[in-house]
């Protein structure tokens, strides 16, 4: 794999799609990431031969466990950042675009402080 942002994106973005639209095709993909199907195409191989997916025999790209856990653990990291900086008074779209960068660069030890944080400030009258 490319690097391990583009997987945990190419993985949250599957497993946002499935819950919304249930189906996810690789056109669906390159919508939501802005990217080309060609490029699609080649990182949905990468990600099958590494087992965080399996296509199903309609091309409907399904998560595996091990992709679903990395998934679910990306879009948890990536809603956290993006209350917390809501939170903070930061408008939709650049709480967006930094909760995206800070979910792959945090630390697990670092995300928790985050999160407890979070769960603090959710607490209180703001």
């Amino acid at each position: 794999m490319k690097q391990k942002k583009t997987l945990e994106d190419y993985l949250k973005t599957i497993y946002i799609l499935q819950r919304k639209n249930g189906n996810v095709r690789g056109i669906d993909i390159a919508t939501a990431l802005n990217v080309s199907r060609p490029t699609v195409c080649v990182t949905l191989r990468e990600l099958e031969e590494e087992g965080y997916v399996c296509l199903d025999e309609h091309r409907r790209v399904l998560l595996t466990e091990r992709g679903e856990s990395i998934a679910g653990e990306t879009h948890e990291r990536n809603q956290t950042f993006f209350n917390l900086l809501i939170t903070l008074g930061l408008d939709e779209q650049t709480a967006s675009a930094d909760a995206c960068r800070l979910e792959h660069s945090v630390s697990a030890a670092s995300f928790d402080a985050f999160k407890k944080l979070t769960l603090k400030l959710g607490e209180q009258d703001l």
